[in-house]
């Protein structure tokens, strides 16, 4: 099967899991379905990564928000993958760009059970789609659109008065004023609040970025520092 950009490409070429870096899977996952994870970045890269599961992709491509077309292709032929397809990690695949592309802003597409069948669904508007022959690409394309507009959006508002940029710097400060395990329990609702303003990964101000994530290293350093403690 050969889907073609407007450009005349084909979109597997687009693929970044090749030859040089696949692997053998240690288990038969020739039967599991797919479920997509989309980055996307301040500048919009789009990373499309096809999950087979928690430890193997057989998919994982980086373009642009601008290259709808491309990407919306790119969908349909991950949607309409047989057995016969290529396995790696995303380590593997994305080599020195993987620590940058888990930064990137993201949400994922899984299969559920809906009216009687497992279609896929989107968290952007809740809505389920199905399968080729159906334009699901087009439509994932404008979910991905949409999912950026209002994150963005989100951090308009929260930034609209520059003084939360102080705020994220005291949170920064409370967050490494203790670095033990009983600490991570004290600060956990702080964490959580963080984690729940995660549209700060897209927003166009460098320094945002860099003090919002200062904070999610810190709680997750925190995190590991209170499991080694308890297990």
């Amino acid at each position: 099967m050969k889907l073609t950009n407007p450009w005349g490409c084909d979109v597997r070429e687009y693929n970044l899991l090749r030859s040089d870096n696949d692997v053998e899977p240690s288990y038969d996952i020739r039967n599991e379905s797919i479920y997509f994870q989309i980055y996307v970045s301040p500048q919009d890269e789009v990373c499309i990564v096809g999950n087979v599961d928690h430890n193997y992709i057989c998919w994982c491509s980086i373009t642009n928000l601008s290259e709808k077309e491309i990407n919306a292709a790119i969908i349909n032929l991950l949607l309409s993958f047989s057995n016969e397809r290529m396995y790696s990690t995303e380590h593997r695949v994305l080599g020195p760009r993987y620590q940058e592309i888990k930064r990137w802003h993201y949400f994922t597409v899984r299969r559920e059970w809906y009216e009687d069948h497992y279609r896929y669904r989107s968290p952007v508007s809740n809505c389920f789609f199905g399968t080729p022959p159906h334009n699901n690409g087009v439509f994932l394309v404008h979910e991905i659109d949409n999912f950026v507009r209002e994150e963005r959006k989100k951090c308009h508002f929260r930034l609209i008065d520059p003084v939360y940029v102080s705020i994220l710097h005291t949170y920064k400060t409370l967050l490494r004023k203790q670095n033990n395990p009983e600490y991570y329990q004290e600060v956990l609702p702080l964490i959580k609040l963080l984690e729940n303003e995660a549209y700060l990964k897209l927003c166009h101000d460098e320094e945002v970025r860099r003090v919002y994530w200062e904070c999610l290293d810190q709680g997750s350093s925190l995190y590991n520092a209170y499991m080694t403690a308890v297990r």
